[in-house]
């Protein structure tokens, strides 16, 4: 799961990480010298003075994106993850579990000039797919180590805002096919809880809609997720979705162009 994101913006391409302790020396990856096993810095070189890089903490399972450019042992005496640019322009730590050793894996989008570099902590050896229909295919997921339950898969889909559409499609299909196995007294919470999930990750897909209109697509979504009574294909998720879009498109501003 992502526990972390931040956009930093660099004048020198070298972006380290590591542990909290003060940054003596680094050492850039890939490199067959890199090790944190005894504590210390790692750097990737990123794209500088050009526009921000994204730099991403995951706990566990990933997007299975980019190149790998580190896989090892990391010492973390304080059981926090340290991020910061040359010129300590921009740091920033995160708690990610106990003091000692975490399995790290960076990877990154281009070797030398990543716009992105996603930092991974306790990764599984694991792989499965997101995608729930064909037609609307997502980048798998890494770094699993146990079957994932629906909300953290559901976390997973909506970790990014490339292919929206797709991205909508699996989310719905996901819920739609939770709320028709389900039949604990819970169920109508849970599914309205989703669906809610669904709108907070509309709020940055579609930023000049506001949340009132937001909100009202949910209802709208939540009442038709509830008339669903039997398991069904990817049509009725495919159906709800593009009825949403619809909607949401005619209040934009420009037509949505």
């Amino acid at each position: 799961m992502r526990i972390a994101a931040i956009h930093m913006l660099v004048n020198n391409p070298h972006v380290i990480f590591g542990s909290t302790d003060v940054v003596e020396y680094f050492i850039e990856v890939p490199s067959p010298e890199a090790s944190l096993v005894k504590g210390g810095h790692l750097a990737t070189r990123t794209r500088a003075q050009v526009a921000p890089v994204l730099i991403q903490v995951w706990r566990g399972p990933h997007p299975d994106l980019g190149t790998v450019v580190f896989d090892g042992s990391a010492y973390l005496p304080g059981g926090s993850l340290f991020v910061l640019d040359v010129e300590r322009l921009t740091t920033f730590s995160r708690k990610c579990g106990a003091p000692g050793s975490h399995r790290l894996t960076v990877r990154v989008d281009e070797m030398g000039e990543a716009s992105r570099v996603d930092l991974v902590l306790d990764g599984g050896e694991k792989r499965m797919e997101l995608s729930r229909i064909d037609s609307y295919p997502l980048p798998a997921v890494a770094g699993v180590s146990a079957p994932l339950a629906p909300p953290d898969i559901l976390n997973l889909i909506l970790a990014d805002f490339d292919a929206p559409k797709a991205r909508l499609v699996n989310a719905m299909d996901l819920v739609i096919h939770e709320w028709v196995a389900d039949a604990s007294p819970r169920a109508a919470v849970r599914r309205s809880a989703r669906v809610r999930q669904i709108i907070e990750w509309m709020r940055w897909a579609f930023p000049l809609v506001g949340l009132s209109e937001l909100k009202r697509v949910g209802g709208v979504i939540d009442r038709e997720v509830a008339g669903v009574t039997d398991c069904v294909n990817g049509e009725v998720a495919v159906r709800i979705v593009e009825s949403s879009l619809k909607g949401l498109l005619s209040v934009c501003p420009d037509g949505g162009s």
